[in-house]
């Protein structure tokens, strides 16, 4: 289904990017900047079949826009779970090493973990069918596909994915090892640093696709300048149509947006969005938190599952990011011996005025607690940092673990030199708890004179078989 073209002005969008490098801030992941604005795969979960085409033109300063996405013939466009799949195979490339050929080599199981999706057999049919459609699916971009070097913007015309090839063809399942092909122009921009940070825990825990996509979209037009802006203001018709939502009427676009809006608002990332105009000249600002005092997702989660609003306990997050008193008043909470008949008020009084109960709820000896100052410099020093990392690790959920490990790998050099099914036995083994996450940090940072090879040979050695 093809829809009309429409101009219009989106002013989001700076003159010359200045898009952040690898590394910078302290996100678990990364995206990919131009596929990411360009929203170049449906927000919806589901699309009517006869939707193979659409084209959408707008306005970007002096430069006028042009995106059309076309299907082979037997598919739709690529919609709902493809964008979680893109996400991982961004990921998986960085993970990599950024191989020049723009191959990463993932086991499907791995692909699904990496995607956030578990491993049924229902997800397996599932990501092969957005293998399909992302490697049958062209699109043509004009004046909109920002060269980073270059530094200025140009045509492009490629695959969402070159070329998917597995080991079993037949049957995509958990030993299938595939080798993905991204195309020139994605892994080129990707080794050039065209890429922005993305919370990849934040992204995965987004309760259904529409949520996810709006998110990544959203983010990636906040950090189009090269930084994180407070605000983002769009023409609500041309964000419905480049989140490829198929309807012209204000109302239902609206409403299709509300539950991510909902979710959004929920979680603290929006603090609020606001409507301007009427009819078809409506616009939403969105109103982004401080990207510096995001609060901690774990966090938010154990606050609001004891009561307090969300809105209060992102808030509280923000203004107060050193965990400690946090996971003092939670253990407090959880041990108070009395009735509970407000918990959400309750526990925001403990975070307040932890005084006021530290004789009705002692701490504990494993209480987290501030590790002491260091009284003098060099070891001594370097032993309370490394109590305070291991401390803040140890706290963290599983799949935190697991990423926080990964980039410490990536960055090491280490994980070029393992191989899939390395990779795929290092994070069964993290996830269920049958490796010890701080023996391997130590193997990778304690001795900054091994080489990568001998790092990879010992971690291997610990490896579960």
């Amino acid at each position: 289904m093809s829809r009309p073209s429409r101009k219009g002005a989106v002013d989001v969008t700076a003159d010359v990017p200045l898009p952040l490098r690898l590394g910078d801030g302290t996100h678990s992941g990364h995206d990919e900047l131009n596929v990411a604005r360009l929203s170049l795969i449906s927000a919806q979960s589901r699309v009517p079949a006869s939707y193979t085409s659409w084209t959408r033109t707008y306005q970007s300063g002096d430069r006028t826009v042009t995106v059309t996405c076309t299907a082979l013939t037997g598919h739709v466009v690529p919609h709902g779970l493809d964008n979680d799949v893109m996400v991982a195979i961004i990921n998986l490339y960085l993970e990599d090493g950024c191989p020049e050929d723009g191959t990463v080599r993932v086991s499907m199981h791995r692909l699904l973990l990496a995607a956030g999706l578990h491993g049924s057999a229902h997800y397996y049919r599932e990501v092969r069918q957005c293998l399909r459609r992302l490697q049958s699916t062209s699109y043509q971009i004009t004046q909109g596909w920002w060269s980073q070097g270059r530094q200025r913007h140009m045509d492009a015309t490629f695959n969402y994915l070159w070329k998917v090839t597995a080991t079993r063809e037949d049957e995509y399942d958990a030993s299938s090892v595939l080798e993905i092909r991204l195309p020139d122009e994605v892994a080129r921009s990707i080794r050039e640093g065209y890429v922005k940070p993305l919370d990849l825990t934040l992204y995965r825990e987004l309760s259904s696709p529409p949520v996810r996509a709006v998110y990544r979209v959203l983010d990636a037009l906040r950090w189009d300048s090269g930084s994180a802006q407070d605000r983002v203001t769009l023409n609500l018709l041309e964000w419905g149509e480049r989140l490829s939502i198929y309807s012209t009427e204000p109302d239902k676009i609206r409403r299709v947006l509300q539950p991510a809006h909902d979710e959004l608002r929920e979680r603290g990332i929006l603090l609020d969005v606001e409507v301007n105009g009427r009819g078809k000249a409506q616009e939403l600002t969105y109103v982004f938190a401080p990207t510096d005092r995001l609060p901690d997702p774990d966090l938010l989660k154990a606050l609001t599952q004891r009561g307090m609003y969300p809105a209060v306990a992102g808030k509280y997050l923000s203004e107060h990011p050193d965990p400690v008193p946090i996971h003092l008043a939670l253990r407090r909470f959880d041990a108070y011996p009395g009735k509970k008949q407000n918990a959400g008020a309750l526990l925001r009084d403990m975070l307040i005025h932890p005084e006021r109960y530290a004789e009705v709820v002692p701490v504990q000896a494993d209480e987290p607690r501030p590790a002491p100052a260091a009284k003098v410099l060099g070891d001594m020093e370097a032993a309370t940092v490394e109590a305070q990392q291991i401390e803040e690790l140890q706290a963290l959920s599983p799949e935190r673990q697991l990423t926080r490990l990964e980039r410490l790998l990536t960055f090491a050099r280490v994980t070029p030199l393992l191989s899939v099914l390395d990779r795929d036995r290092l994070r069964t083994a993290v996830l269920a708890g049958q490796l010890d996450v701080v023996t391997v940090v130590r193997l990778v940072t304690r001795d900054i004179t091994q080489a990568p090879a001998d790092k990879a040979e010992r971690l291997r050695s610990l490896l579960p078989d």
